[in-house]
């Protein structure tokens, strides 16, 4: 006798069964007996444990015979139980599919069990094996576990299977992945994961509704599964995410070969009952062995090259290659550097926001800096990101934010402190009351203060935002939202929020000059500002004209290299004594090269 079902499947079915090898050792024992004799089993001899009968006594492993019905004798504290099982022996086990058979001494027993004990009764078919073990009509039983194993095969099949899309879900992708790399080793065979993300699907979902976005869904899982071949497996690993399996591809120009083809087909209209909807995808790879030789490492760095994928070369499919591998080591060793770093390894540069109508500094954004022992000056956004996905950055936040109150402590009263916060930054309002001691803690005044948030950490829980932002509001510290203009929701969210000032993003200000489109948006920004009552910084002034343009407008403050590179504080505080002695100067007086 042999099972095809999955261990899931076959323990909700018997959850009375007894593991052996082949010396008689219990390997495994099914929870309801763990719970009946109330002791592990593991690991001790069955033949001493328990007493055997077919209907003559049994003593060793040789003496169960497949598909031979069994008695099973045990004592448990003061109760004896006499189980009723069939053998069943499948590649280097033995198993015994038990049932129960009170007897006259164990009535106290019996009444400790239920039929949920030996079937979870979820099914006409489960309910028929159960009820005849329990009476000992093992013969028919055993044609009823026949029958439920090749039922149990389509169950499986349509257990693995996403509904949406009919292919394969999450679950059964990657139980299909180990299966394909054990075979890939032992037979040294290609395999290449693929991981594909859909760029625009939320648009879909947005204009034509989620209706359209679950066919184009199941459109995409059908393009995608027309080009992975035969062999090929495609599942949906969730959301718009898509992962593939190839099998009879090895070198990398037809890896990449596939990838754009199923890049080419996602780019293709899709014709939705509301319409005709386009969006695009990017794909990453990882290829057995030279990128990993699990399931798991080929996974991530499939991943990995998606993200390399979506952020350099969108559209286009990427493979793991060695440079990444450098990139990951590089990554690991920055994560690393920032668990084991010490609070002198961080600093701050400070850029000023100059008051248009005088070209005065009005405030100062503090900008993060970190120089590791082992490996030199960290780029912001690398160490920033790295901190926020290993959890150091609110760490780093209360670090800097010290530093930054210590050092504004010094600089003219009329002058601000900006400073930027991290989503897990209001992840609570405890991480909120940290912060909160130790601007008190500083003796700065509040209301000097600002804290600059951009979208991204709004919406990682809204609610919660708010519940952060009313303590800081309440002592006074200002809110700028950041980056505005880059994210998809700002508007809706703006009325409901305390903000004080907006910050346009350098985008904007790019186009400002030679783009009338882009002007036009500039100075309808900027008059929402006036509306709404709150501060507008536009930031990224690089050059003079620019500077007059936002001006011109009524942009009221403005931020750039055009006025002054990041400084350090001694910089800094040179550059404001020099702006006090200037008084009310140029856009000249204030541009600053340090």
């Amino acid at each position: 006798m042999s099972f095809t079902l999955s261990d899931e499947h076959f323990q909700r079915l018997f959850p009375a069964f007894v593991q052996l090898d082949l010396t008689g050792n219990i390997l495994n024992t099914g929870p309801s007996l763990k719970r009946l004799i109330d002791q592990d089993l593991t690991g001790r001899a069955f033949f001493e444990t328990f007493t055997i009968e077919t209907p003559r006594r049994v003593i060793s492993a040789e003496g169960l015979k497949d598909q031979r019905e069994v008695t099973l004798m045990i004592r448990s504290g003061k109760v004896s139980f006499r189980l009723r099982g069939i053998v069943a022996r499948t590649g280097g086990s033995i198993y015994l599919l038990v049932g129960h058979v009170p007897d006259v001494n164990s009535d106290e027993g019996a009444l400790n069990l239920t039929m949920s004990d030996f079937s979870p009764a979820d099914g006409s078919l489960d309910l028929l094996v159960a009820s005849h073990m329990r009476k000992g009509l093992l013969q028919d039983a055993k044609a009823l576990v026949k029958e439920l194993s090749a039922k149990s095969a389509e169950a499986d099949a349509l257990a693995h299977m996403d509904p949406l899309t009919s292919v394969t879900n999450r679950r059964g992708f990657f139980r299909k992945l180990e299966q394909l790399l054990t075979t890939a080793r032992r037979e040294n065979t290609p395999l290449t994961v693929g991981v594909i993300d859909l760029d625009g699907f939320k648009g879909v979902n947005d204009i034509f509704g989620h209706a359209a976005g679950d066919q184009l869904l199941f459109q995409s899982g059908a393009r995608v599964q027309a080009l992975a071949g035969p062999n090929g497996v495609v599942g949906r690993l969730g959301g718009d995410e898509f992962g593939v399996i190839l099998t009879d591809v090895r070198c990398e120009a037809d890896i990449l070969a596939v990838g754009q083809k199923i890049c080419d087909a996602l780019a293709a209209p899709f014709e939705v009952k509301e319409g005709v909807a386009r969006i695009g995808a990017s794909i990453g790879f990882a290829s057995f062995p030279e990128a990993g030789d699990t399931a798991e490492i080929l996974f991530e760095r499939a991943d990995y090259a998606l993200y390399h994928s979506k952020h350099k070369d969108r559209g286009r499919p990427a493979l793991f290659t060695c440079q990444h591998e450098r990139e990951i080591r590089y990554q690991s060793a920055i994560e690393q550097g920032l668990r084991d770093s010490a609070e002198d390894e961080f600093h701050l540069v400070y850029q000023p926001i100059i008051r248009a109508r005088d070209g005065k500094p009005a405030a100062v954004e503090a900008l993060a800096r970190w120089t590791s022992p082992l490996l030199g000056p960290i780029r912001p956004d690398i160490f920033i990101r790295a901190a926020e996905q290993n959890g150091a950055v609110c760490r780093l936040t209360r670090i800097l934010l010290r530093k930054a109150l210590a050092d504004a402590r010094s600089w003219p009263d009329d002058v601000q402190l900006s400073f930027n916060l991290s989503a897990l930054d209001l992840a609570s309002p405890e991480s909120a009351a940290l912060l909160q001691a130790i601007i008190l803690d500083s003796g700065f005044p509040p209301e000097r203060l600002m804290f600059e948030i951009t979208e991204t950490a709004i919406m990682q829980d809204f609610g919660r935002v708010l519940e952060c932002l009313a303590i800081f509001s309440k002592m006074g510290v200002r809110i700028a939202l950041d980056d505005f203009g880059t994210g998809y929701s700002s508007l809706a969210y703006l009325q409901k929020m305390p903000i004080d000032r907006l910050k346009i993003d350098r985008s904007f200000t790019l186009g400002v000059t030679n783009r009338r489109a882009t002007k036009n948006i500039m100075r309808s920004i900027v008059s929402l500002c006036t509306s709404l009552g709150v501060e507008c910084v536009v930031e990224g002034v690089s050059n003079e004209k620019q500077a007059e343009v936002l001006s011109e407008m009524g942009a009221p403050y403005l931020q750039g290299f055009y006025f002054s590179r990041a400084l350090t504080q001694p910089q800094l505080l040179k550059y404001l004594a020099c702006q006090q002695e200037a008084g009310k100067g140029t856009g000249e007086d204030v541009r600053w090269s340090a």
